[in-house]
């Protein structure tokens, strides 16, 4: 049975957690529809992009469908844990959070799909498999979840969760930490001139710095520091914004930078972070 502690049985915890999984859902729709009109048949970015927001993965194989929705779908199961008492609570939010799991590792590809262009051949290779090393961790992540929701030993996930966002978000850190390079220094952009040229990629640099303003402040709630608890909203809008910026702008960086340019040699200033 799941554990009373791990139940968030306070109404202010009860109506936090259910109005951000009502947000996370709202949000996750919305940008479902985003990707459903501004997607291209036959582009696998896109499709990923499609299959990190969806909630059923059997249509990611379909070839009407894309990544970008699957991945929105794959983290939508875990929104509705909520609705259930104890046992079903724990057994539903362990199960589902594999589902979420498998959408953030996939938004770590699809940040890499984005970056690739910017990157060296070995840098790519050391980008995709850091996120193929972390893995084991996520296994064990997994495992410590079901503990503490269904069994009395809450140790190890309060144990592995603070080391969460060190195993999810550094690539994405790095993605928008070159992006802004990139910006800057390959297509000498300066922030107020891009937003003039392209609302869009203005609200897509605000929405990766509002990403990382949130993942730090979930790191923070897991630890001393801001002793929220394992259960915080700061995750889910964390994850908004992330699955936000991919479906602003579906295509990667430098096919979307390079349409801004406003010389006709985008290769002519190109240069590398690494």
């Amino acid at each position: 049975m799941s554990v009373p502690a791990a139940w968030p049985s306070s109404p202010a915890k009860l109506t936090l957690e259910a109005w951000s999984q009502g947000c996370m859902i709202g949000a996750l729709i919305i940008m479902i529809g985003i990707t459903l009109a501004n997607m291209r048949r036959g582009v696998m970015l896109h499709k990923l992009i499609l299959i990190e927001v969806s909630i059923l993965p059997s249509i990611a194989f379909n070839r009407l469908s894309s990544h970008k929705i699957s991945k929105l779908l794959l983290a939508m199961p875990n929104g509705f844990f909520t609705f259930f008492d104890p046992p079903t609570w724990g057994w539903y939010l362990s199960s589902t959070v594999i589902f979420l799991i498998i959408s953030w590792n996939l938004h770590n590809v699809i940040a890499w799909m984005k970056n690739k262009p910017f990157l060296s051949k070995r840098n790519n290779a050391i980008y995709i498999g850091s996120i193929i090393l972390v893995q084991p961790y996520w296994v064990l992540e997994i495992y410590a979840n079901f503990t503490y929701f269904n069994t009395a030993n809450t140790h190890l996930f309060s144990s592995t969760r603070p080391l969460e966002a060190v195993c999810r978000d550094p690539w994405w850190i790095f993605t928008a930490i070159n992006l802004f390079w990139n910006i800057k220094y390959r297509y000498e952009f300066k922030p107020l001139e891009i937003i003039r040229i392209s609302p869009r990629f203005g609200l897509l640099l605000l929405s990766m710095s509002l990403s990382i303003i949130f993942i730090i402040v979930d790191l923070l709630s897991v630890t001393p520091v801001i002793p929220i608890g394992v259960i915080n909203p700061f995750w889910k809008f964390a994850f908004i914004f992330k699955c936000f910026t991919d479906t602003i702008v579906l295509d990667d960086f430098k096919t979307a930078l390079d349409k801004l340019n406003p010389t006709p040699d985008a290769e002519a200033r190109q240069g590398s972070l690494l």
